[in-house]
């Protein structure tokens, strides 16, 4: 037997779908306590040169007074020493980055031109892709969709190359203007589609709203 943790709060998923289902929203305080809480769990695994590669709400787990712990890190994997990249090893769909997404659309629409089947190409990735998948959750948790399915959209009608091909070419529609500017800012950067300029999770934890929050945190901890 394998005894864990009792996460009671559910999942990230499961706190949104609530907020849908009584008709509110989530306070700018209580998604920087996210903010800081997601990413510095994050961070603590780029520090050890692991990306996550599987984060998405479903995966954010909640303890009874809402605090986060990460779960499922079945496509983890450790980066071999003196590379910033690996081998990409799958995903879910809608919180993949760009980049992986445009290389797989590249494969696809290449063996069409040919009508055959290609050897797959590898696929890298590195730990930009936890902070897109990062952007995508924290921007459903605000606007309470995926910032690339349309209002007019039936998700589960939207095929992996439709959610790909948007992903690659499209922005994400504005969030809601009563959020701070700052946040928006933050959400916006973790969304850049280029990941040598996608903010880093280090660079997040040196936001003051995150900073001041991790404080926090850690005061209510020793006390």
């Amino acid at each position: 037997y394998l005894v864990m943790e009792l996460c009671s709060g559910g999942d990230l998923r499961g706190y949104i779908n609530n907020l849908q289902k009584i008709g509110a929203e989530i306070g700018a305080k209580k998604c920087w306590e996210f903010v800081s809480s997601i990413v510095s769990a994050v961070n603590q695994l780029h520090i050890h040169d692991i990306i996550h590669g599987d984060l998405k709400p479903e995966n954010v787990l909640l303890t009874e007074d809402i605090k986060v712990k990460m779960a499922d890190f079945g496509l983890s994997r450790k980066l071999q020493q003196g590379k910033e990249y690996q081998t990409y090893h799958g995903g879910t769909k809608f919180y993949l980055a760009p980049e992986i997404q445009k290389d797989e659309i590249d494969q696809i629409l290449t063996a069409g031109k040919q009508n055959q089947r290609l050897p797959i190409m590898r696929i890298t990735q590195t730990k930009a892709v936890d902070i897109w998948a990062i952007g995508i959750m924290l921007y459903e948790l605000l606007a309470q969709h995926h910032p690339f399915i349309h209002s007019d959209d039936d998700p589960a009608g939207i095929s992996d190359i439709q959610i790909a091909h948007r992903i690659v070419t499209e922005e994400p529609s504005e969030l809601p203007s009563h959020y701070p500017d700052s946040l928006k800012k933050l959400i916006k950067a973790m969304l850049q589609k280029d990941p040598s300029r996608r903010i880093s999770a280090k660079e997040i934890l040196s936001i003051p709203e995150v900073a001041a929050n991790l404080k926090r945190q850690l005061s209510k901890s020793i006390h």
